[in-house]
């Protein structure tokens, strides 16, 4: 009996050096992304589009979930079909055209105050190419470094 004892012991002991580590103090993200309808966005969700009028405008909210001010940014991870120069998008400024892996808004930061949902009129995203692209976008917050911030929000915007 002492030997299983032992051995369990041993054992409990290796489980414990193979768990994997993680920081306590790990920053997580402080936001929320809807529709205009109030529509919660879940990660990798896709938005369809089959024109170019302003239907096509896709409208968000970003939801600050914490009482301290949080610092966002949005990137275009991936697009086919086109090259990102027609995408009409603002994040807190505005811009005609995203290009791959760059983040914006660029030198500044998108601030959006504790507990507090952006207005409409700060964050939409509107193709104007007239053929079939898709745009993979993700949105994430980051620190005073720069630094992402917990996990992003990625969605697609698909014109067919």
């Amino acid at each position: 009996m002492k030997k299983l004892g032992i051995v369990l012991l041993a054992f409990l002991f290796v489980m414990g050096k193979c768990k994997k580590e993680t920081p306590q103090d790990e920053p997580q993200a402080s936001f929320k992304v809807k529709t205009v309808n109030g529509s919660v966005v879940a990660n990798n969700q896709e938005f369809t589009f089959t024109t170019t009028d302003t239907s096509a405008n896709l409208v968000l909210l970003i939801q600050n979930t914490s009482s301290d001010p949080i610092k966002l940014k949005t990137k275009l991870v991936d697009v086919t079909g086109t090259d990102g120069s027609e995408m009409e998008f603002c994040f807190g400024n505005c811009y005609m055209g995203m290009t791959p892996n760059t983040a914006y808004p660029q030198n500044t930061d998108f601030t959006v105050n504790g507990n507090s949902t952006t207005p409409p009129d700060q964050v939409h995203y509107y193709n104007h190419y007239s053929g079939t692209c898709s745009y993979t976008i993700k949105i994430y917050q980051v620190d005073d470094d720069g630094d992402q911030v917990g996990d992003a929000l990625t969605f697609k915007y698909v014109k067919q």
